[in-house]
């Protein structure tokens, strides 16, 4: 009643109170009446007043759709030059996170579908680098039929502007290109149809122009060319120009472009379209630059863009309108400055490189996630006793870069510019060097006592109560099954199909206990684990290094990036990368990595829900959380204080090595199932494809680890004698 009043007669507390206060009882019961008339009244008004407000929004939606798409089928710069810019819009963590798997889903729709590699091809685009290091992918409107039924998804992919309103992919039939922010998180997307004539030509995500591309090429150069559109930068870098990055449009100069280039760029290049709005639009983002400090040069293209440019003309015919605009320019395209690179030497620790008169040897490369730390010696010739500089320096720190440069201008008397360019080529040396392969060691052999232990435990009437037995030496409480059917996936590393585990269960449940537990059984040299795998680190390990290994992760999350990755080689069995380097003497050119599997992967996680990708290629193990099981494990670390847990952790070194014994002891023979036609599995989902076959492959490990108490037959195929053995219907 009070409040009440308060906002019909627009008074404060104190004055409701008061004229309530003043009122008889009877009156104030009969206003009560009254007053619960007046808000059904007002409840009423405001309702039909939403109504209105939505029919009203609905049809200024409606009109504006119009006219984005009656602007559709134009050209991705006046789409830019007419748009205003509504305030930039902050994605969610859970945004971000699902716009970087649409994107990944899209990366691999690229490798899959020709149509988008042809389009860009057609354009003069050709490079495998230039789609690498720009993460090109492309819509063909395959991501619908994999997304879970979850509204929320669904929703927030609405949002996002991925799909429309029917559920239909907005960048349908595009090339995209990912744009990102400071921190390398995906905030936007660019869409270009390869077919303009049946939709719209030019795409971005709902919202603000925010984010930028190819950001990375201000840490390795002060001189920056600003291209009108993405597509036209991607071009130029495909070119060789890799210190390139696009505007929005003729308009698009952003505050984002501002703040990086600020104190770290002397200088821009800006190479719009020849066209009355493009020049206009260089003119604007001269202003903006020139307030900011930095030179800028304008140059002139002969032709209506870049791309109708190199349809043309060659990259030296580029550099030269380059000099045109700035006749102190120095060569920047890398497929010019190769040829002058005089000398190119790999060695064991890093390599040697010439430029005319000027050598650098590179040593001691260190990488991090944001620094690449390298020891430079640099002389007109490193190896006699000339003068020289020798240092240590951050090629990722622009302060490191700039004051290497003086030493050196001042060692060969020459322009700090043309160093500066040095040492951008050096970052991208440096950036692809690796280290040459070594010739594998010699496995470590066990010691013949081990071995001894080990054929008993191999020849054992009950192999699965030994191991138990084991295990419970290592410290590890119940978990019955996960530990048997743990030790069998490592076990099945040596075979043709390994299983793979992941281990679920919250936090301090005891998965990464599981986990060490059994990779303590297995031999240094059989399985390599890691805290968290990068996006390409996979793609870069020697050729053979995981064939018949265990990759351990300790959380699903330290995937990141690696997750296409690490399923691809436990499916297909290999990966591959193709990149570009440079040859002995210099010349640039395509390198393929391949690194071949079969490999088991054991990963944990606290994840509750997986996605189905990863899901359907693992063995679900999930832990005992009970308080039953919670207090076993008290007991045993209890009992771990007393003499007994004293003797019991002296044993585990003799368990752990007798079973690296038993693991260098398995021979990788066949495993063949007689009995596989009588069996049979579940077949109402599609899932149980995969499923079916680790039900086949626990079968096949269970006899592999029995070998020694089967007979060893042989069968000729082709000429060659195949070993193998037989499952049998019972273990003994």
């Amino acid at each position: 009643m009070i409040r009440f009043v308060e906002l019909i007669h627009g008074v404060d507390f104190k004055e409701a109170v008061r004229r309530l206060a003043e009122r008889p009882p009877s009156e104030v019961r009969s206003q009560r009446t009254e007053d619960r008339s007046q808000k059904s009244e007002i409840r009423r008004q405001r309702t039909e007043e939403r109504k209105t407000a939505v029919k009203e929004k609905k049809k200024e939606i409606s009109v504006a759709d119009k006219k984005l798409l009656a602007r559709g089928n134009r050209s991705q710069k006046t789409e830019d030059r007419s748009q205003k810019r509504p305030g930039k819009k902050v994605l969610s963590v859970a945004e971000k996170k699902l716009l970087a798997r649409v994107v990944r889903y899209y990366q691999h729709s690229f490798t899959e579908d020709q149509r988008g590699l042809d389009y860009l091809k057609n354009r003069g685009i050709t490079t495998n680098q230039t789609f690498t290091d720009f993460g090109v992918g492309f819509v063909n409107g395959s991501l619908k039929n994999i997304l879970p039924d979850d509204p929320a998804v669904i929703k927030t992919l609405k949002n996002l502007g991925i799909l429309n309103a029917k559920g239909n992919e907005i960048f349908y039939n595009c090339v995209v290109f990912p744009i990102y922010d400071t921190d390398g998180t995906i905030v936007n997307l660019y869409g270009r149809n390869i077919d303009p004539a049946h939709g719209v030509s030019h795409l971005y995500l709902a919202g603000s122009r925010s984010g930028l591309v190819n950001r990375q090429a201000v840490p390795r150069s002060a001189s920056i060319i600003l291209t009108e559109s993405i597509i036209d930068a991607v071009t130029l870098y495909d070119q060789g120009f890799t210190n390139v990055i696009p505007a929005y449009g003729v308009n698009g100069v952003t505050e984002d472009h501002l703040v990086l280039f600020n104190g770290a760029v002397t200088e821009v290049y800006l190479c719009f379209d020849s066209d009355q709005a493009g020049k206009d639009g260089a003119a604007q983002a001269a202003a903006q630059l020139q307030k900011k400090g930095i030179t800028v040069y304008t140059v002139e293209l002969p032709d209506k863009d870049i791309t109708i440019y190199f349809n043309r003309h060659t990259p030296e015919e580029f550099e030269q309108l380059l000099k045109d605009a700035n006749p102190a320019s120095v060569e920047q395209s890398d497929s010019l400055n190769k040829r002058k690179q005089t000398l190119y030497q790999q060695e064991e620790h890093g390599f040697t490189v010439g430029y005319a008169t000027r050598q650098y040897q590179v040593k001691g490369i260190q990488r991090g996630d944001t620094q690449l730390k390298a020891t430079i010696k640099v002389s007109e010739d490193v190896s006699s006793s000339k003068p020289f500089e020798l240092t240590t320096i951050d090629l990722y720190s622009s302060r490191s870069r700039h004051w290497f440069a003086k030493l050196c201008a001042d060692l060969f008397a020459e322009p700090e510019a043309l160093i500066k360019e040095d040492l951008a080529k050096l970052l991208q040396l440096v950036e692809q060097w690796r280290p040459e392969k070594q010739e594998p060691t010699a496995h470590p052999r066990s010691a013949q006592g081990d071995k001894e232990l080990a054929l008993s435990f191999l020849k054992s009437y009950d192999i699965f109560a030994a191991l138990l037995t084991d295990f419970d030496t290592l410290g590890v409480t119940g978990e019955k099954i996960n530990k048997l059917v743990g030790y069998l996936a490592a076990t099945s590393r040596k075979l043709a199909e390994p299983l793979s585990v992941l281990i679920q269960s919250r936090s301090a449940a005891g998965k990464s206990t599981l986990q060490d537990a059994i990779i303590s059984l297995i031999p240094d040299e059989e399985y390599i684990k890691y805290t968290r795998v990068t996006d390409q680190a996979l793609f870069y390990k020697e050729e053979d290094s995981l064939v018949h290994k265990i990759l351990a992760i300790e959380e699903a999350e330290g995937m990141g990036g690696a997750a296409y990755s690490i399923r691809t080689i436990q499916s297909a069995k290999k990966i591959t990368v193709a990149a570009t380097g440079k040859d002995a003497n210099g010349r640039m050119k395509t390198e393929e990595y391949t690194v071949n599997g079969p490999v088991c992967v054991m990963i944990t996680t606290t994840a509750t829900e997986i996605d189905q990708e990863t899901a359907s290629r693992f063995i679900f193990l999930t832990i005992d959380e009970s308080a039953a099981m919670t207090g076993a494990i008290h007991q045993r670390q209890r009992e771990a204080e007393t003499l007994a847990g004293l003797i019991r952790e002296k044993k585990q070194h003799t368990v752990t090595r007798k079973h690296h014994a038993v693991q260098r002891m398995l021979k990788p023979l066949a495993v063949v199932n007689p009995y596989a036609e009588y069996l049979s599995y579940p077949s109402h989902s599609l899932r149980a494809r995969r499923d079916h076959k680790k039900y086949l492959g626990l079968i096949r490990a269970v006899a592999f680890l029995h070998q020694y108490q089967r007979e060893i037959q042989t069968v000729e195929v082709d000429g060659t004698l195949v070993e193998y053995i037989e499952v049998t219907l019972y273990r003994h």
